[in-house]
């Protein structure tokens, strides 16, 4: 990189911020790149180009022009760059492991970088980790965006959530809140029944939620296409805002993920406890009813053992 270019881009927005800038003006094959760079942050930092270009079915040039594009001499240029955003740093050897085995390495390695991996440290790094996820992404989530999310999920004459795998119990957990505060909440799960039967009945005015995070599901996305073509609203929360869940959106809320045990799963249910309060809040009357009503049946049923004698 030049030194002009250099000057450039320390005074620029941080280098992810620019590929997302820069996405809506190049061709389409630098866009499968920015899409790889933005949604395998630590591959890209330590793939080849010329694995990158194979990967994704472009030419080598294209992911050697999108480097360019985005102000660098070359591939290498960019990927020191983007390597020094990482939260940490691991062996570009490591990189051509498995997803998981690679971010558990990164855990271990960042953790015996601090000097000490006591227990003590552990919990303090992790929380603190969490508690500056969760800072970060007050300011990244419009505020439109989020008033127009609770207003959908409060007038949706039916609510269906889905979210596979690794975003299964958060799905699990949403569902269950929504299901007390409104009616006709339904959670999409493979193997318990069949989940085509399972959205037959998603139509006009429904509202998706679906929480979609690398690796993306292939059922997520299929069930977020026929949402979209019966004419029901999809709102979604992924790790950017090309990745292949956030193109199938009508409102996308962003949450940088990362590779596994890296996540911002603290991030993702503060904000989905954010959407339930203000929930409750606007439909005061009918979700106290509600409540009202769940806690006369827990009762009746004897559900759960008080602690006393």
């Amino acid at each position: 990189m030049t030194q002009d270019n250099m000057t450039q881009s320390q005074d620029a927005p941080n280098l992810l911020t620019r590929m997302r800038a820069s996405y809506d003006n190049v061709s389409a094959g630098q866009q499968k790149v920015l899409e790889f760079f933005l949604t395998k942050v630590l591959e890209s930092s330590y793939l080849s180009a010329a694995r990158i270009a194979e990967l994704i079915d472009v030419s080598h040039s294209t992911v050697v022009r999108t480097a360019q594009t985005l102000g660098f001499e070359g591939f290498p240029e960019f990927q020191t760059a983007l390597q020094q955003e990482l939260p940490g740093r691991i062996n570009p050897g490591e990189a051509t492991a498995n997803l998981y085995q690679v971010s558990a390495t990164k855990l271990i390695n960042d953790l015996i970088n601090q000097g000490n991996t006591s227990a003590t440290a552990i919990l303090q790094s992790m929380m603190t980790a969490d508690i500056h996820n969760i800072e970060s992404l007050v300011s990244q989530i419009p505020i439109t965006d989020f008033e127009q999310a609770v207003n959908w999920l409060i007038d949706a004459p039916h609510i269906y959530i889905i979210g596979l795998r690794h975003s299964a119990p958060t799905a699990l957990s949403f569902a269950m809140s929504l299901r007390q505060l409104r009616p006709n909440c339904t959670q999409l799960q493979p193997g318990v029944g069949d989940l085509v039967e399972q959205i037959t009945s998603i139509g006009a005015g429904d509202v998706l939620f679906a929480i979609c995070f690398d690796r993306y599901m292939r059922d997520t996305l299929r069930v977020m296409d026929h949402a979209r073509l019966v004419g029901a609203r999809v709102i979604v929360a992924t790790d950017s805002p090309v990745s292949p869940a956030a193109r199938r959106a009508d409102l996308v809320f962003t949450i940088r993920q990362g590779v596994m045990f890296y996540g911002a799963a603290a991030g993702l249910f503060s904000l989905l406890k954010a959407i339930i309060a203000a929930i409750l809040i606007k439909g005061n009357a009918a979700a106290q009813q509600r409540l009202a009503s769940i806690d006369r049946i827990v009762d009746e049923f004897r559900m759960f053992e008080t602690g006393t004698e």
